[in-house]
């Protein structure tokens, strides 16, 4: 399938462009970001792909996103390599793609418990617990009952362009328009740390995909980064899959053409904490990662372990709720961080955890512990 393009012309001289990307399902803060940002007819809303599975709410989400648009606001979306692995399981024919659609059934129902067809067969009151065989009739009904929602989806463009700017979900191979539009559209939708390769473009290129996070090592940080060199944006805050996630938002004003005047916002529900006394800060020793997270558990002391992580042998501590087992897998650990941020007393901080030797908080994007009063992180 080759790449499409939608160009997007601004909703009004005054209005802003906002960007967001990878709701996963997260449609709650969708909601609240607009809200936060007091999105109005005269901005411009453009969402970036994966606005489905892995979170609670992926049919809401889609239908969210459709009611604003049948409202008469300028909401613009784009594929990502979600919509389009699903999409194709859904309406292939052949025995791979419907083998395919059932592993997705079950592996969302048992890993994520959610995502878009569980959703369609649950208000439907249609169990996803099918033989092979009744894959086909399966497939049908919900193209046949989903029709709106579906319908949409697949005529989704892969980029969206407005001006100098070029949002695509995970990056692109080029910011030529017409060498893009012969491109295979997967090389838009699965570029794993897109903001890592060795490329320069003369256009600025919004992209979600790869949760900011990832380019870390020294913290766990959710919060967009900016590549001025690289003109390269990367937004994924990590929503439904990264603790302490936030839904980001790039905020250009009208007639944009650069990034001199681009502002961040962001949203979460963590409850927030003013800080009643100070921490210095300390830089991680450990920084986990879905793709190297396999652990020895050394020692468990009530809500916290000792463990050493396979690949590098490095012994850290950790809150137990993050370890999970998987058939035929290592225990693993969820993506940490174990830095100590630096706190001043007053600082707002959001509290993704409580544990017995402090707080999981987060501040100014940045995610790591406050510890209790008087309290240390000693091995």
């Amino acid at each position: 399938m080759k790449t499409t393009i939608r160009e997007i012309s601004p909703a009004s001289a005054d209005g802003r462009l906002i960007a967001v990307s990878d709701i996963h399902g997260y449609v709650h803060y969708l909601r609240g970001l607009l809200d936060k940002l007091r999105f109005s007819r005269q901005d411009t809303l453009l969402i970036i792909g994966d606005m489905i599975e892995k979170g609670p709410e992926s049919l809401a989400t889609v239908r969210f996103i459709l009611d604003r648009i049948a409202e008469g606001y300028p909401v613009f979306v784009s594929m990502g390599n979600v919509e389009m692995s699903r999409l194709a399981d859904l309406i292939g024919t052949d025995p791979d793609s419907d083998e395919r659609f059932l592993h997705t059934l079950q592996y969302d129902r048992n890993v994520w418990k959610h995502g878009l067809f569980l959703d369609m067969l649950d208000e439907l009151g249609i169990s996803p617990d099918v033989a092979p065989s009744g894959v086909p009739a399966l497939k049908q009904t919900l193209l046949s009952r989903c029709r709106r929602e579906i319908d949409w989806l697949l005529n989704l463009p892969t980029v969206l362009t407005a001006g100098n700017f070029i949002f695509a979900h995970a990056g692109v191979p080029t910011d030529d328009l017409v060498r893009l539009r012969e491109t295979d559209a997967w090389e838009c939708l699965k570029r794993d740390a897109f903001l890592l390769e060795n490329v320069r473009f003369t256009r600025y290129i919004v992209t979600g995909h790869w949760p900011v996070t990832l380019y870390r090592s020294d913290i766990d940080t959710m919060g967009p980064i900016y590549d001025a060199e690289k003109r390269i944006v990367a937004i994924d805050g990590g929503c439904a899959l990264k603790a302490g996630a936030q839904l980001n938002a790039l905020i250009l004003p009208a007639g944009a053409q650069d990034m001199d005047r681009a502002t961040f916002a962001h949203y979460d529900d963590f409850p927030v904490i003013t800080a009643a006394y100070p921490q210095k800060g300390r830089t991680a020793t450990i920084h986990m990662r879905y793709f190297d997270c396999s652990v020895d558990v050394l020692e468990e002391m009530d809500d916290l372990v000792r463990l050493r992580h396979h690949s590098t042998g490095r012994i850290f501590l950790a809150p137990k709720y993050l370890l999970y087992r998987r058939p035929g897998k290592p225990v693993q650990c969820d993506d940490y961080s174990d830095a100590l941020l630096e706190v001043n007393t007053g600082d707002r901080l959001s509290v993704v955890r409580e544990t017995s030797i402090g707080m999981i908080v987060k501040k100014d994007g940045e995610l790591g512990w406050y510890l209790n009063k008087g309290g240390n992180f000693s091995l």
